[in-house]
């Protein structure tokens, strides 16, 4: 709109929005207050924003200053393309996509390792799309486990965009401090039970205490909504990525399955649902998974 340099041209035009314009100030003013003020002749909406703050506000500011509104136009389409924000606002936890790749036989590791670094199971387009992944979410999250054996980045390296926040779980403060998950480049949040923090510890590293022995992923949850964190992806080992599972604390999750055999090693998670995708890429098979 402000790109319209003949403002009386609004009056005669029509907006298509996704979601339903606000009614309150927020990061910015209010949306529905902008369309008044302009006169727009038509707004059609796809869905309803859920927020208390809104939830028909908006729609009833337009159509109290006599605007034509549509309201449900490609509805399912809408809250599938706003499903971080829905899951932020109604299940007051962030959206959650679960990550990992496993061998035909199902392992995710081998016992043994011969260096410090992941062993690749996907191929380098999975790895791309995997780096594309990470530029969609806000967050990734994994375990000690898997920052100890692998020294992960954690960020984006094939595809262009954003590094997520890095979350980690270290119960104990057994990772480094040297470990690249500390190279103060991006927020890094730890989720610990020591009480013995370090306090000269890097500037961008938080470190949150929970309890271990308790619903572990729930209070994940609940620090992560804190953070204001709206997505994560779960790439950790198989007991982070089942505290999840059990927990039924998903939305999403992408399996890689390689043509490899490791006939021994690291069992992949145990995940009860229905696959809604499978696409073959290369030697690889994507699964995906929606938790209904």
């Amino acid at each position: 709109m402000n790109s319209v340099k003949d403002k009386n041209q609004l009056k005669d035009a029509t907006i298509y929005v996704t979601l339903e314009p606000c009614s309150h100030f927020g990061k910015t003013p209010p949306c529905a207050s902008l369309l008044v003020k302009h006169q727009l002749k038509n707004v059609v909406i796809g869905c309803v924003d859920s927020n208390s703050l809104v939830a028909g506000k908006g729609i009833e500011i337009l159509k109290n200053e006599g605007i034509n509104v549509i309201v449900g136009v490609l509805e399912k389409e809408c809250k599938i393309h706003h499903k971080r924000f829905f899951t932020v606002q109604e299940k007051k936890r962030p959206f959650i996509i679960l990550k990992w790749a496993e061998t035909k036989d199902g392992f995710i590791a081998p016992i043994i390792r011969n260096e410090q670094a992941p062993v690749w199971i996907s191929n380098n387009i999975s790895k791309q799309l995997v780096h594309k992944y990470r530029s969609e979410e806000h967050a990734i999250l994994v375990g000690t486990n898997t920052v100890i054996a692998d020294n992960p980045k954690l960020n984006v390296r094939t595809w262009t965009g954003n590094n997520p926040i890095r979350i980690v779980l270290d119960k104990s403060l057994r990772i480094s401090k040297q470990a690249i998950v500390f190279n103060n480049l991006v927020k890094t949040i730890v989720f610990t039970e020591a009480k013995n923090i370090d306090k000269e510890f890097k500037e961008n590293v938080f470190f949150e205490v929970i309890d271990f022995s308790k619903n572990v992923a729930e209070q994940i949850c609940e620090t992560m909504q804190k953070h204001q964190i709206q997505s994560v992806i779960i790439e950790g080992g198989t007991q982070t990525l089942q505290t999840f599972i059990d927990a039924n604390l998903w939305d999403e999750a992408k399996i890689f399955v390689g043509d490899s055999l490791f006939v021994s090693g690291v069992e992949a998670p145990i995940l009860s649902a229905k696959i809604t995708s499978e696409v073959k890429i290369k030697n690889n098979i994507l699964k995906t998974y929606i938790n209904d």
